[in-house]
């Protein structure tokens, strides 16, 4: 008996030596094994080579183009199962089906799912964005096999590895690809708050120090003199736990009110001087198609509603009608009336949300409508803008590239914001309290209440440069603006000096996005207003028009 379990042993690691082996000419020969056999945009021909499966392929295209333009995995799979787009798994159960027909065998049958149920997920599309074969790439590991079942858990024994990349088998583009890597990363490392908290630009921040995206979380409760409350904006790198250790020491954390105000403060003036008409004419187009798509899952969604309220009642009707024991049918119509609740529930939600956003489609297109047919002056357009938070994070996300942040002195933060139109405008904002003579508050000229001063600095033609290792910058004297300006290097506070002396200091209110902030936007202290005559001599309705006029010399 020992004889014969040695024999069988050896002839089971021969076989699985022997299977692995025609695996591997399989691949060298150009045939998909393993996971690449199946994988979603590929075949193999009747030759047994791999080739690209021409209509699937379009669909991973669109996949990891909407990924990439900012969609969710979830809002991609509500596409794709709107569109009744089949998954990998659904098409080759489908093509199985058609060889048995062909055969003249019976249907198989499956007991855990219907193959007609079968529909996008969000970890299924996760799992093919991370797949490294759409861009040619094949790497395929062939392991010893693992016999002896006591040793399971060992890692197993590399024998041979197969990395070749194959252009011929390249669906999308390296830089697709790297885009839609990068922004898997940051979406595994940010499962925070930020996700049940509406916010602005935390998907256009970045780190000047460090490099990493910003996490959106409840704000430390610091002074309140002017305002209570809020979130805050803070860099990535600074989050030290276990299984994120911390990469950034000098990374900044900025209330997001404040933030918002003062990115929305730089930009509204370029917003409202940009030609309405024109920019805005594909933005209406595209919202047009997007209000279409999203009507179109709303339908589906509410088929599928129906379509459980049908079966479910057909389902009570059955039940009423049997014969079994009381108990087991009252068990077992409870059972479905659970199912069938949480399921409306989900889907009300679903219609709910999507019927919101066309909602806001709408009212962000009606709203371009009025801005292209102009204003009587520029002010009220800023003012038509600021007002619609849906116009605010439209053009917010058509218009800024990305915001970087650098900690340019201990209590500042170097803001620069650098626009799609090649623009490009610097800022500060303060991580600790304002002083006094830091703030301004006019009930004439502060209609948002009391404002925070601030560089407005127009950098769009790169006379200023930031040096993060020295916290310097450095003027090159070309500057058709800022001619008041001399050559050369500055620290912080020389810099902040040069721009109170030369008048360029501007100011910016805050802003809240959120809907459900819980911020009192009305507290101010009274000591403040009370001496707001004495420090406050100057016309700030004159002053800033003025620097917005300057600061636009660009853009004219």
């Amino acid at each position: 008996l020992a004889v014969l379990a040695i024999t069988t042993s050896y002839e089971i690691e021969l076989f699985a030596e022997r299977s692995i082996s025609g695996k591997i000419n399989k691949i060298h020969n150009g045939g998909g094994v393993g996971g690449d056999q199946n994988a979603y945009g590929y075949r193999n021909n009747e030759n047994k080579i791999m080739v690209i499966r021409e209509d699937e392929a379009e669909i991973v295209r669109r996949i990891f183009t909407m990924y990439a333009e900012g969609k969710s995995t979830i809002d991609i799979c509500d596409v794709l199962n709107s569109e009744k787009i089949p998954t990998a798994y659904a098409t080759r159960i489908m093509e199985f089906a058609e060889k048995r027909k062909q055969k003249g065998l019976p249907p198989k049958l499956y007991k855990n799912y219907n193959p007609d149920e079968l529909f996008w997920r969000p970890n299924v599309v996760s799992r093919l964005l991370s797949k490294n074969l759409y861009t040619g790439h094949r790497h395929v590991e062939f392991h010893k096999p693992q016999i002896d079942k006591s040793k399971k858990n060992e890692p197993l024994e590399i024998i041979h590895t197969y990395d070749v990349q194959v252009e011929n088998l390249r669906i999308i583009s390296d830089e697709l690809f790297n885009q839609v890597q990068e922004r898997l990363l940051k979406a595994h490392y940010n499962k925070n708050i930020a996700i049940k908290h509406d916010n602005l630009l935390k998907h256009k921040l970045v780190c000047g120090e460090c490099g990493s995206n910003f996490s959106v979380g409840k704000s430390t409760e610091t002074s309140k003199n002017y305002i209570s409350g809020g979130r805050s904006y803070k860099c990535y790198g600074r989050v030290n736990r276990k299984d994120k250790p911390q990469t950034c020491k000098s990374g900044a954390e900025v209330r997001q009110w404040k933030l918002d105000g003062l990115v929305l403060s730089l930009s509204l003036y370029m917003f409202a001087e940009i030609n309405i008409s024109d920019a805005n004419k594909n933005k209406i187009k595209q919202l047009n198609e997007d209000v279409l798509r999203l009507q179109q899952i709303k339908k589906k969604k509410e088929e599928d509603l129906d379509n459980i309220t049908t079966e479910y009642k057909r389902t009570l009707r059955r039940l009423s009608k049997s014969d079994d024991n009381d108990d087991v049918i009252f068990d077992l119509i409870n059972e479905e009336k659970q199912s069938f609740t949480k399921k409306q529930h989900e889907l009300n939600l679903s219609i709910s949300k999507y019927q919101k956003e066309i909602t806001n489609h709408n009212t962000t297109i009606q709203k371009l409508k009025r801005l292209s047919e102009g204003f009587s002056n520029i002010h009220n357009k800023m003012h038509e803008i600021r007002n619609s938070k849906n116009l605010v994070r439209n053009m917010i996300d058509e218009y800024i590239d990305k915001i970087y942040i650098y900690k340019i002195h201990k209590f500042w933060n170097l803001v620069i914001v650098k626009y799609t139109t090649g623009a490009e405008f610097w800022g500060t904002i303060k991580s600790a309290r304002y002083k006094k003579d830091e703030m301004f508050y006019d009930e004439l000229t502060c209609k948002y209440g009391i404002e925070f001063h601030s560089w407005f600095l127009n950098n769009s033609d790169n006379s200023f440069s930031y040096d993060k290792t020295t916290k310097t910058i450095s003027y090159n004297g070309t500057s058709d603006i800022f001619t008041e300006f001399q050559k050369g290097t500055y620290s912080f506070d020389e810099m902040n000096a040069l721009m109170y002396n030369t008048k360029w200091i501007g100011s910016f209110p805050f802003y809240i996005f959120e809907d459900n902030a819980n911020i009192d936007s009305h507290v101010i202290d009274p000591d403040f207003l009370k001496k707001k005559n004495e420090s406050n001599n100057i016309d700030w309705a004159k002053h800033n028009e003025d620097v917005l006029k300057r600061i636009s010399k660009k853009h004219k």
